[in-house]
């Protein structure tokens, strides 16, 4: 039997301190950009691709609004009484109107594979593939990535989800592009619930950095507050991912039911694999409230007074700051 004896921090454990003295003569002027992937993106900040997160309508606006986004790999449309997969659509659409960026979503079935293949065929840009399953410490992840790179060349390549050092330092050791953290974390996530496996957000970001060293890490799953991003940031998160802050949104792919709210559910529920075989996802209802946009300037503004906090005047400084476990 194997212990690991790393503090098991889940983000309310924390605070930060406030001890950094501080020059900036405005919040408003701090700088919450950052460049993931080679390019410079407003907010360290990534909607869940999930499908009642994010679809087409939602990933242009953020290719036009300077913000990296990730298509979900989940379901069909019908357009010109032909079936398209989501992934098929958006690769069709994007390359059509010439996006700024094209990012989508692949698992490591058949049907992505046949995704991928339609894409080579007729030789679509894609700038961003992300190998999105529940466990990418896994062989058949091993071989959708090795497939990836004798196919697209000038692909950036994202795998997850890992929780600890061995499976981020596997996936960096198969030279993906970034990581992406964190297993039973969601809001509409039961894994926990389900098969006892998960491991706490902080931690999880502290040991896939001590495994994946100078890959970029994506922190998936567990964000409750805007301030949660400040501290992902602090324990070595390059990006945070959430679903819970943005299906709310008005414009978000979530449904508004007869009583008004937005359904949010889990890529592992029933509501999204439409059967009931291994589901680890639930259904919630949801207040509606402001708009995407809306939503990320609102969180631009909290990371500005972390950053103000934090005594910088850019992000890298809420990597200098000091913190208390409070749980």
């Amino acid at each position: 039997m194997s212990i690991n004896k790393g503090k098991p921090l889940y983000y309310d454990d924390i605070c930060l301190i406030p001890n950094n003295f501080s020059e900036l003569a405005s919040r408003d002027d701090a700088d919450t950009s950052v460049t993931f992937l080679g390019r410079k993106y407003k907010l360290p900040v990534i909607l869940a691709n999930m499908e009642s997160v994010v679809n087409l309508d939602v990933c242009k606006k953020l290719s036009s609004n300077g913000y990296f986004y990730i298509m979900h790999r989940f379901g069909y449309v019908i357009k010109d009484d032909n079936k398209l997969s989501v992934t098929q659509d958006l690769v069709q659409t994007a390359n059509r109107d010439g996006w700024a960026l094209i990012s989508i979503s692949t698992g490591v079935n058949d049907d992505s594979k046949r995704d991928l293949d339609w894409i080579k065929e007729y030789g679509y840009r894609v700038d961003v593939i992300t190998i999105d399953v529940a466990l990418g410490y896994h062989q058949q992840v091993e071989d959708r990535i090795k497939y990836i790179q004798d196919n697209f060349s000038n692909v950036k390549i994202i795998a997850g989800n890992v929780a600890e050092a061995d499976g981020a330092r596997f996936l960096a050791n198969l030279g993906v592009n970034a990581i992406k953290v964190g297993i039973g974390q969601g809001k509409v996530c039961t894994t926990k619930l389900q098969t006892g496996f998960t491991a706490p957000m902080l931690w999880s970001i502290t040991e896939a950095v001590k495994g994946a060293e100078d890959v970029p890490i994506i922190a998936d799953g567990g964000i409750q507050h805007n301030g949660d991003i400040a501290k992902a940031i602090l324990f070595g998160a390059d990006m945070v991912m959430t679903g819970g802050l943005f299906a709310p949104c008005i414009d978000s792919a979530a449904v508004i039911g007869s009583d008004g709210t937005k359904h949010y559910y889990g890529s592992a529920s029933f509501a999204s694999k439409k059967h009931s075989k291994h589901v680890e996802g639930k259904s919630i209802a949801i207040e509606a409230d402001k708009t995407i946009l809306e939503k990320l300037d609102e969180v631009r503004q909290s990371l500005q007074s972390s950053i103000s906090y934090a005594g910088g005047n850019k992000l890298d400084a809420l990597k200098m700051v000091d913190w208390l476990q409070i749980k």
